[in-house]
């Protein structure tokens, strides 16, 4: 079992924003990057445009989690761990209902002010909502730490709900189902 672990811990994934702005670089879930390509922050600085930065961020978002879950499954598949499917159900009625309730939690985070907050469905579709004036009071590197916060804000909500959800089906299934 270490081997597909170690191989999980290995996953590194990049994607782009679909402007080309903005690259983010996952690895193994726990570490997430971002920067912006050649100076686009200054464009979206100068354009005063929060709202468009925000749509980059959270389809970039989408596109890295989509990324990374390609490449996990692929680890899956090498290590022989099927796939489930509405063709091919869990056995269990417990793993049943924690994929289909696991793929509805709505995780959120923002930055301490909350000046850019997240939502994030299952942690696979993203939404991004950055205060307007965020880019007036922000350079570069201010912007990604606030970044950074609000995503890391995100994945302990996430975990929060995913460990409740967890326990709940613990409780509920233990003494019907081995």
């Amino acid at each position: 079992m270490a081997a597909i672990a170690d191989d999980l811990r290995a996953i590194v994934v990049t994607a782009t924003s679909p402007d080309g702005r903005i690259e983010g670089r996952m690895e193994s879930l726990e570490y997430i990057t971002l920067r912006f390509l050649s100076d686009s922050y200054e464009q979206y600085y100068r354009r005063r445009d929060a709202e468009s930065l925000a749509h980059q961020l959270g389809r970039g978002a989408t596109l890295m989690a989509t990324a990374y879950q390609r490449a996990r499954r692929a680890v899956m598949l090498t290590h022989s761990f099927e796939r489930y499917s509405s063709l091919r159900p869990p056995f269990s009625s417990r793993h049943r209902e924690y994929l289909e309730r696991g793929a509805e939690i709505r995780s959120r985070g923002g930055s301490p002010d909350r000046e850019i907050q997240v939502t994030a469905v299952a942690l696979m579709e993203y939404h991004v909502i950055i205060t307007p004036d965020v880019l007036d009071r922000h350079e570069e590197r201010g912007f990604l730490q606030l970044a950074d916060a609000a995503m890391n804000d995100l994945r302990a909500d996430h975990r929060r709900a995913h460990t409740a959800l967890r326990h709940e089906l613990y409780l509920k299934y233990k003494d019907r189902e081995r």
